[in-house]
């Protein structure tokens, strides 16, 4: 393979890589790369701007020797880390499934004499297309190195500069871009199937109490009071119990809303779906300034009442001690041994009844994929407790795996490894997981997943993660099977579903997506993000018609899904109705939740322009980007 004739440098994003020299300099700094890796990435550059078959890179490079797929793998691998490149949002080199590779980051050439002869065509335009999620935006923000290389050479014309403009304010868009699709429900989905019968061991499930206050200030304690007895009976060696979300998933399956009460009917209904062999139901009421709860365990088979406990607390914060005590008395009525109970509620979660009910809020607030607002409730709650480890915990998942501000969430979730000893088994992978995710080292965070599935088979939201994990490090019938394995758990899982679907649209398989999508709109026919997950495959087949109905339909549902006023604009952009594209971006500028997001649609207004060839608009769009990305939050 043949180095460039007039010995051209290529620069990109503070990388220089010199064919003559055979070096890589990142930020200055040399990079060490194999010989082929090397002429794999020349080759790459060399043919930017058109997708390179797999065929034509071993042709090129190993020149008729016999090696297997695993070695271009390889050397793709080794590129990506040298240049933190993200296989799931890729700033350089684009992975076509089944079909090759294509480096996208806008290249400048050089001759080796240092002299800048970049043109007005050889910018490289960045298209807007309809790309996929990887999963709740699996993804660190990373700024680029950005210089004022595009300002020299030849670059005086006001044309030029104006491409200049854009150019350089996309290349930090491009970074924090946040790619268009899924918006999931957090909620990790559940099986119909019965928790795994173990021996020794008895199934339990615990419901949400009741508020015989009949005053809001007190609702999230149905929830709160529940979640205290699960995180507590959860750790006994004697009970299998089922979690906070898989509850929620099986009462919204039946019929339940939030606020209504879970009395004996429902909670026996939901008991035998979740295959529990006895149940937890309770009540607290408002006493004057004390507060009275009542406990009952019924045996699931036949309904009867096993223990019935009451307690009268004099102030709200002894709320901690007493549900100890009840968990003790519980775990001992199955055989627990007293130093299962040594770690308390308090040294668990916090010993502070107000950062537990933030704590509590946001968790709902998750569940509807309000970021921003869970956010800031968890930030409430380490307020009032620093080593509220769960609290720093939920806050890295938010940041790292559904919003992917990586470096907000690093703190949080090494602050919640400190604390790490007082958690559970469970609470501790998950976390092992969201932090690798959080430093882009995807590899390491697959273990801790397939741990859980193997410890937790219920745990649907682990199957999800390690689908979507397994997708971006290209092993995609790996992923497949992984989703199909969770769907055989919980044969009824919008989110198993929608993942599934997105899969297939990536893979080129448009019939399987669409169906997988429409039984996600079945299974959740009210849910805003079914349709507009609907919307996507058929855009993806081509279907742009039936995608802009499925769009519309998901804001009918929620005029502030956000996610579908980007999907319409860029539906509308495809098929050239370029104006219609802008009303669109522009209104989700308006109900844009941070100004990362804002940024976004600054970003794709400027594209549309620079389509249109109104370039000093598409300048001033690509500046105003810039400026919002800058100041985002």
């Amino acid at each position: 393979m043949s180095n460039p004739p007039n010995k051209l440098i290529y620069r990109f994003e503070g990388v220089e890589v010199d064919p003559s020299q055979g070096c890589l300099r990142r930020l200055g700094q040399e990079q060490r790369l194999r010989q082929q890796t090397f002429q794999v990435l020349l080759y790459l550059l060399e043919q930017r701007e058109r997708l390179v078959t797999k065929e034509e890179i071993f042709e090129k490079v190993w020149q008729g020797t016999a090696v297997t797929d695993n070695a271009l793998v390889q050397s793709i691998r080794e590129i990506r880390t040298i240049l933190e490149d993200d296989p799931r949002h890729p700033r350089f080199i684009e992975t076509v499934p089944k079909a090759g590779y294509r480096f996208i980051v806008p290249v400048e050439e050089h001759p080796t004499n240092g002299i800048a002869t970049i043109e007005t065509e050889e910018i490289t335009s960045i298209k807007i297309e309809l790309k996929q999620d990887s999963g709740d935006n699996e993804i660190a923000e990373r700024r680029p190195e950005v210089t004022n290389k595009f300002l020299t050479g030849r670059l005086f014309s006001p044309r030029h500069l104006i491409f200049a403009v854009i150019i350089l304010a996309f290349a930090v868009i491009a970074i924090a871009f946040i790619q268009l699709g899924e918006i999931r429900r957090a909620n990790q989905p559940i099986p119909e199937t019965a928790l795994p019968q173990l021996p020794g061991k008895k199934t339990l499930a615990v419901m949400f109490f009741e508020n015989q206050s009949e005053t809001e200030e007190l609702d999230w304690l149905r929830q709160g009071l529940a979640d205290m007895l699960i995180t507590n009976l959860s750790r006994s060696e004697k009970l299998t119990v089922l979690s906070r979300p898989q509850l929620q998933l099986l009462l919204e399956r039946t019929g339940y809303k939030t606020g209504d009460a879970v009395g004996l009917e429902k909670a026996l209904e939901i008991a035998r779906k979740s295959g529990a062999e006895v149940f937890i139901v309770g009540s607290f009421a408002r006493l004057g300034e004390k507060m009275r709860l009542d406990l009952q365990l019924h045996n699931t088979e036949t309904g009867g009442l096993e223990i019935a406990e009451s307690l009268t607390v004099d102030r709200p914060e002894q709320i901690f001690t007493e549900i100890d005590l009840l968990s003790f008395k519980l775990a001992n009525h199955f055989g627990a041994e007293q130093q299962e109970n040594r770690v308390n509620l308090a040294s668990a979660m916090t010993n502070n009844l107000e950062a537990y009910r933030y704590y509590s809020l946001a968790l709902e607030k998750a569940g509807g994929l309000h970021k921003k607002d869970a956010v800031e409730l968890l930030e409430k709650a380490i307020v009032l407790d620093p080593e509220f480890a769960m609290a720093h915990a939920r806050i890295g998942y938010v940041y790292a795996v559904t919003w992917g501000w990586a470096e907000k969430a690093k703190p949080h979730l090494e602050r919640a490894f400190q604390l790490s000893d007082r958690l559970t088994e469970k609470d501790r992978l998950y976390i092992a997981a969201w932090y690798a995710t959080a430093n882009l080292d995807y590899p390491s965070a697959i273990p801790p997943l397939r741990e859980i599935i193997q410890k937790y088979p219920l745990e649907s939201e682990a199957y999800l993660r390690l689908g979507y994990l397994l997708r971006g490090e290209e092993k995609f019938d790996e992923a497949i099977s992984v989703m199909r394995q969770g769907l055989t758990i919980d044969p009824e899982s919008p989110a198993l579903y929608n993942s599934l679907g997105l899969l297939y649209s990536l893979l080129g398989r448009h019939d399987e997506a669409i169906a997988a999508h429409l039984r996600y709109v079945a299974l959740a026919p009210n849910e805003p993000n079914s349709h507009d997950s609907l919307g996507m495959s058929y855009q993806w087949a081509g279907r742009y018609e039936e995608a802009i109905a499925a769009y519309n339909r998901s804001l009918e549902l929620n005029p502030n899904f956000d996610i579908a006023y980007v999907h319409l604009g860029v539906a509308h952009f495809q098929t050239g109705r370029y104006r219609t594209a802008i009303e669109w971006f522009n209104k989700y500028i308006a109900v844009a939740p941070s100004k990362l997001e804002s940024a976004r649609g600054y970003g794709y207004i400027s594209q549309v322009h620079r389509k249109m060839k109104n370039y000093e608009a598409a300048a001033a769009l690509a500046k105003k980007a810039f400026e919002e990305h800058s100041r985002k939050g």
